[in-house]
């Protein structure tokens, strides 16, 4: 299994530019309907009204000097069935420059993959076998420099990047800081791996005052997250976990400990039509000064609460050529205790989605 399906789509893409054409300009469009009940922040768009959204993603690569490449992506997601505080967000997840004169030896510097876990190779419609994403996994690009290679049993990762392994609503907002983050995979035969990773630094904000911070610079509060994966694919199917631990410390507190993992398998039938199934359970530490969720702030007081849910998805998916793709899937999560709190102050009950996803894939040079 080579790094190229470790690294992002982009990334992997990258570095084959020079093999079929100095430049090249590629993407996916997605068009998506969602319907869902209950009350599941995780899993309810549109307040629980049907609704769709589309999205296009994008991403090149120019490769001017043998081994040396320019590479970018980009993503436009809109609609009301969109999860997040607007209905339109345009971003660049990735860009920067790689050097790369040997599969031994990679140096990539920009907005990179994150270094922790895999899935980032398997985020995009086309390749990945359901509609949802697992949510233990949020994709953080930090900006950094990295080299990286594989041989014909191993791969590895070293990086400084800058800002940790965060879920937007479960710790607060991060200000950058240089941390390093290392990976590593061992393959001893075709069609299994297993790999690990690691970070550590710090994960709070320079807006936090003093008093919040226990007399205390921001940076000293520090993350370290750990990471196992494995792979496995042997005749049409192919399966993938990770599990990953992560350790906060917090102002005035004893260090919050959550972790979290999932298992997912596909099974391929023929050419055209697949079937998969994904189930991840989290036990995440929301971490927050109590003065930002209580009616009477408390400055030096933190909450701290671990949040513990299941959710699993299942679904099918046909392609229609070699460039569409049509899936449809349903998702079902559940929560302890029923009233967990967030960042957000708001109760996540269980809920249900089901949706169907059409995804085309395109090549604007051809």
């Amino acid at each position: 299994m080579s790094l190229a399906t470790l690294a992002a789509p982009v990334a992997s893409f990258a570095s084959r530019a020079a093999a079929q054409s100095p430049v090249q300009l590629q993407g996916i469009a997605d068009a998506e309907f969602w319907s869902t009940s209950g009350e599941s922040r995780l899993l309810s768009r549109n307040d629980d009204r049907p609704s769709a959204l589309g999205r296009i993603v994008i991403w090149g690569a120019a490769e001017p000097v043998s081994g040396l490449v320019f590479f970018a992506e980009a993503q436009g997601e809109g609609g009301p069935a969109r999860i997040g505080a607007h209905e339109y967000h345009v971003d660049a997840d990735q860009f920067g420059v790689r050097y790369a004169r040997s599969p031994l030896v990679v140096v990539d510097v920009g907005r990179l993959v994150p270094v922790v876990g895999t899935f980032a190779a398997r985020r995009f419609s086309t390749r990945n076998p359901l509609i949802g994403v697992p949510d233990g996994y949020p994709l953080v690009y930090p900006d950094g420099a990295e080299i990286s290679g594989e041989g014909r049993h191993f791969d590895y990762r070293a990086a400084l990047v800058t800002l940790p392994v965060s879920h937007p609503g479960y710790q607060p907002r991060p200000t950058a800081r240089l941390r390093p983050a290392v990976g590593f995979g061992v393959t001893p035969f075709t069609g299994f791996r297993l790999g690990g990773s690691f970070t550590a630094g710090s994960y709070l904000n320079d807006d936090l005052t003093q008093s919040e911070l226990n007399g205390q610079s921001w940076s000293s509060y520090h993350q370290r997250v750990v990471a196992f994966d494995a792979a496995f694919a042997r005749g049409y199917l192919e399966t993938h976990a990770e599990a990953a631990r992560g350790s906060y410390d917090v102002p005035g507190r004893t260090p919050a400990v959550g972790w979290t993992y999932y298992g997912e398998a596909k099974y391929t039938f023929g050419p055209r039509f697949f079937v998969a199934a994904r189930l991840e359970r989290n036990e995440y530490p929301f971490i927050a000064p109590a003065a930002t969720i209580q009616p009477i702030p408390t400055p030096t007081a933190w909450t701290v609460q671990l949040n513990d849910f299941v959710d699993g998805e299942a679904g099918v998916g046909y392609r229609l050529t070699a460039t569409t793709l049509l899936k449809a899937s349903i998702r079902t999560d559940r929560w302890w205790p029923p009233g967990a709190q967030t960042l957000y102050g708001s109760s996540r009950p269980d809920g249900r989605a089901i949706a169907v996803q059409w995804s085309q894939a395109f090549d604007v040079l051809r």
